[in-house]
């Protein structure tokens, strides 16, 4: 290799690595850096995952590539990005860096240069002036009433279409999978408050529509790479929308979602539905080439079978306008993926009320259906009881329960509880009264309640209980346990704010 070539592969290296285009993560600028500086010293054959894993990523000399996948997720992301950097603000750059599939080694690929365009004039051939006068022939003349027999195709035309449109208006509506208790009011008004630039994907062949209890409308998705899973029907804990977890993808994952400027808020959707050893569902997440999380599903839903959620907050898509999503998994697929648009980079609320339907309180504030819940059902209401009265309290879990909550590690939380008695008591018609159904709740295994008795507190009435300075676990979860002392518990709404 000559000297000029050698040169010009420093420079196309150098421009990656200062224009911005690879994104702000780490890891790809020196994976990056590590195996082209071996390229360019003539050690190719020291290019191997396991140096590229202790000299460029800092994982220590006893690296082990069966455990951990650093190095396979680094390069697909990095390879990935490549690719998307030369088709777009790099496509016209006279070297273009290439990882072929197999191994690590770097290719620098010359791209030829376009042809030079032909001026206009000298693409003309010169033609012979002409002297003849063309005379145009003389159209005859309309025939009286044509018009009026236009004005009958086009009507027949339209009379045509009608029925073509509702068929299909048919055709979309049945294809949509929907809960049979949506309710067209509710879903309406959620669908119209919905943030324009929010992205409820279900990626995967095979997936349709669907919306959930809460109203949400969620599309197949086809800008995500990896192997389709098609799950089969099967009930699935901590959810009343199983259809989520029916299919997916799995295997190494790369995801592109382009979205406008602004903070957004990540969900991920997960639920491992088959049965094989412990340690072997861990889930490797990275966002917009940042760090390697990993995630083991099983442990963090508390089984298989059930529903949980990782969450990350503030992001910012890249310089192309995207979030990038890396996944790579074994076994457990990805089965759904929500981006949600954030004013600022701190994490949503979360507002959860104990029922199939979704609430939307006198401040417009949505507050989504039953979800993250383990055990109990819902309660029955008294006979006295008209539900449009209740408001949020129209519904609620009772039993033995815990509710385990998604959100961003780290952050302080307020946690408030509501509570309405609505069976035990002579104003519910019912017999009983104090001291008829007492019970705990703790956070975490912290006790928030001890012996907390609704009807001595309220009566009837509502019970609101507020708690500061709740932080997650570590995995980014807050779990509240119903434990029953008399009688059994219920919760009727739930709600978690992020504080400054």
């Amino acid at each position: 290799m000559t000297l000029n070539a050698i040169e010009a592969e420093r420079e196309e290296l150098a421009w990656l690595l200062t224009s911005g285009v690879l994104g702000r993560s780490n890891n790809l600028a020196r994976m990056l850096t590590f195996i082209c500086d071996m390229h360019f010293e003539g050690r190719e054959d020291h290019i191997k995952e396991h140096t590229i894993a202790v000299e460029a990523l800092g994982r220590r000399a006893d690296f082990d590539p069966h455990v951990d996948t650093i190095v396979r997720v680094t390069t697909h992301s990095l390879r990935k990005r490549l690719q998307e950097v030369y088709q777009n603000e790099g496509a016209n750059r006279p070297l273009h860096i290439v990882i072929p599939a197999g191994n690590y080694v770097p290719s620098f690929i010359p791209q030829t240069p376009p042809e030079p365009a032909v001026p206009a004039e000298l693409s003309i051939p010169e033609l012979e002036p002409v002297s003849a006068t063309v005379i145009a022939p003389e159209m005859p003349p309309r025939p009286a009433g044509r018009r009026g027999y236009q004005h009958v195709w086009v009507i027949a035309a339209l009379l045509l279409l009608i029925p073509l449109a509702f068929g299909a208006f048919l055709f979309v509506k049945r294809h949509i999978a929907a809960p049979d208790n949506a309710t067209g009011p509710i879903t309406s008004a959620i669908l119209a408050s919905v943030p324009p630039n929010t992205t409820r994907a279900l990626p995967g062949v095979g997936r349709k529509p669907y919306v959930d209890q809460s109203g949400n409308l969620w599309l197949p998705n086809s800008s995500c790479s990896g192997t389709s899973v098609n799950v089969p029907n099967q009930k699935i804990a901590g959810t009343e929308d199983p259809y989520l977890y029916m299919g997916g993808l799995r295997g190494i994952t790369h995801c592109i979602f382009p979205v406008k400027p602004g903070f957004y808020e990540l969900h991920l959707h997960f639920a491992e539905t088959t049965d094989l050893a412990a340690a072997t569902r861990v889930a490797v997440i990275s966002v917009n080439a940042g760090p390697n999380l990993g995630v083991d599903i099983v442990d963090d839903a508390g089984g298989d079978g059930i529903a949980t959620s990782y969450v990350i907050a503030g992001l910012n898509p890249e310089n192309d306008g995207a979030i990038h999503l890396d996944f790579m998994s074994e076994v457990t697929p990805l089965n759904a993926v929500e981006i949600l648009p954030t004013p600022t980079e701190a994490p949503l609320p979360v507002r959860i009320v104990a029922g199939s339907k979704p609430f939307i309180d006198a401040s417009k504030q949505i507050w989504l259906s039953d979800r993250y819940f383990s055990g109990g059902r819902h309660g029955q209401l008294s006979h006295t009881h008209q539900l449009t009265d209740l408001g949020m309290y129209r519904s609620d879990r009772i039993g033995h329960f815990r509710y385990t909550l998604p959100l961003v590690p780290s952050q302080k939380y307020t946690v408030t509880l509501y509570f309405r008695e609505l069976w035990f008591g002579k104003q519910n018609g019912a017999s009983g009264g104090p001291g008829s159904r007492v019970f705990d709740v703790t956070c975490n295994g912290n006790t928030l309640l001890k012996n907390f008795d609704v009807l001595a507190e309220g009566g009837g009435a509502p019970i609101i209980k507020t708690f500061h300075n709740v932080l997650p676990t570590a995995q980014g979860k807050i779990e509240l346990s119903f434990i029953p002392v008399m009688n059994y518990p219920f919760i009727n709404a739930i709600e978690v704010v992020p504080e400054p």
